[in-house]
């Protein structure tokens, strides 16, 4: 089977090869992946009239992870075989096409780490079903040419209202996942927030900006302050140019699917657990992609003179989940963003749309003083432009952006193309030119049950 590819593949590819040379923590990545790269000679021809470049992608995979997954020691026909079942990047025509691919293409145990929610996944299923009970409101007879859906986020201008969110785990989808997502944000223009637990160093992850590119840094406070100290003042001093402390994460969440993949692989490996030990914790196991301990002492006072102590840059509170906190956010010179951390934390936390439409009933100046940020459940444009009339300055995806990165850099940028376009669609069908039109008269808010009586904040 011979593969052609753009020049801007080869190029993806290329140094897809050369980095990997040099990331021999991932040698044990084969395990979780399915074979991407058959071991057919892959002719690639440049965009000029020059030879054919030839390389054995098996030998060559072989050279730099070592021993590759059980797939690549089957006969020829069995691969193409396999080859077949996968789906293609040219078929994929919506966000949800990638969650879909990636159920297909990734190992269960890399699936079902991104797809997890935790225990009943409630929340994590509410995320997406809330966007649905917002209804649009459109308007007709209106001029609806030179469409901008340019949006400034934190200070800096960026050409679309979405963002990547910072999510650990990306590697599961592809070796240089997180690469390829702040690659294809900065050839599109948009902001990509890097997680702190990305697999690649802060000075890796600056280093693959564009020149003219802005990317924030999202912070976990470990347990060790004085490291994340370093850490803040490193990508301060890297360029960095905005912080999101996430704060819903004091403990993980118990995600089960997960836990039950991982217990299999355990399974498998021969791993056992005698079923009669009364020790037995398997059921607390932490994910199988962990994280550092988190700061266990921080409240308002202590986290925010923390942060204000090394920057004055803008600092988002990531894990807003009541109109309380997002007003206290107000008062300590924060802004809030609206997450229940994709509902991987505690499972029936409510929605961004909840908390959205909570402020706007409880304390609307909130959205004068401060810019909301959400996530959570965002699968369509549609849900994006409902999100910024109620009231949101940026939107985050988290997971679509994962999915998609396992097709590489390719796939990232198709779906930023395809959220685009959505936005796009969905403002000329609203009778709207600029996302400053906005407004919550675009949308109709279902009837929400008041919040309890606050005793106290």
């Amino acid at each position: 089977m011979i593969l052609q590819t753009s020049w801007t593949n080869i190029q993806e590819e290329q140094a897809f090869y050369f980095n990997m040379l040099e990331m021999t923590q991932l040698k044990h990545f084969s395990r979780f992946m399915k074979p991407i790269f058959l071991p057919d000679t892959l002719i690639k021809r440049t965009a000029n009239p020059q030879p054919f470049i030839q390389c054995n992608a098996e030998s060559r995979f072989r050279q730099i992870l070592g021993p590759v997954s059980t797939a690549l020691e089957e006969k020829e026909p069995e691969l193409a075989a396999v080859s077949e079942t996968r789906v293609r990047l040219s078929s994929v025509i919506s966000i949800l096409d990638f969650e879909y691919a990636a159920s297909q293409n990734l190992p269960p145990a890399a699936f079902a780490f991104l797809k997890s929610g935790s225990e009943d996944e409630h929340a994590a299923k509410w995320n997406r079903d809330s966007w649905k009970t917002i209804r649009f409101r459109p308007r007709v007879l209106r001029p609806i040419d030179g469409i901008d859906i340019s949006r400034c986020i934190l200070g800096t201008k960026f050409a679309a209202p979405f963002f990547i969110c910072p999510a650990g785990g990306a590697k599961l989808a592809h070796p240089q996942a997180d690469l390829c997502l702040t690659m294809a944000a900065g050839r599109h223009h948009i902001l990509h927030w890097v997680c702190n637990n990305s697999h690649m160093s802060q000075k890796d992850m600056s280093d693959a900006r564009a020149p003219d590119q802005t990317t924030f840094w999202q912070i976990y406070a470990r347990s060790d302050l004085d490291t994340t100290t370093q850490e803040v003042k490193q990508a301060i001093n890297l360029g960095y140019k905005g912080f999101a402390l996430t704060v819903d994460a004091v403990r993980a969440g118990k995600r089960e699917r997960d836990l039950r993949v991982t217990l299999a692989q355990r399974e498998q490996d021969g791993i056992r657990v005698n079923d009669d030990d009364e020790e037995d914790d398997n059921f607390a196991r932490e994910p199988s992609v962990g994280r550092p301990a988190v700061h266990p002492g921080f409240d308002w006072v202590s986290a925010m003179k923390w942060l204000r102590g090394m920057t004055d840059l803008p600092i988002a509170i990531k894990g807003i989940q009541c109109w309380e906190d997002a007003v206290l956010c107000m008062e300590y010179g924060a802004h809030p963003w609206l997450s229940n951390h994709g509902g991987r934390q505690l499972d029936s936390a409510p929605s961004a749309v909840e908390t959205l439409v909570s402020i706007r009933q409880h304390c609307p100046e909130v959205f004068d003083k401060c810019e909301v940020i959400v996530d959570g459940g965002i699968t369509r444009g549609s849900d994006i432009v409902k999100a910024l009339a109620l009231g949101a300055k940026g939107v985050g995806l988290g997971r679509p952006f994962l999915y998609s990165a396992a097709f590489g850099g390719a796939g990232v940028s198709k779906a930023i193309r395809i959220l685009k376009n959505e936005v796009e669609t969905t403002m000329a069908l609203l009778g709207i030119t600029s996302l400053n039109q906005l407004n919550p008269s675009y949308v109709r808010i279902p009837i929400i049950k008041l919040d309890p009586v606050v005793v106290s904040r």
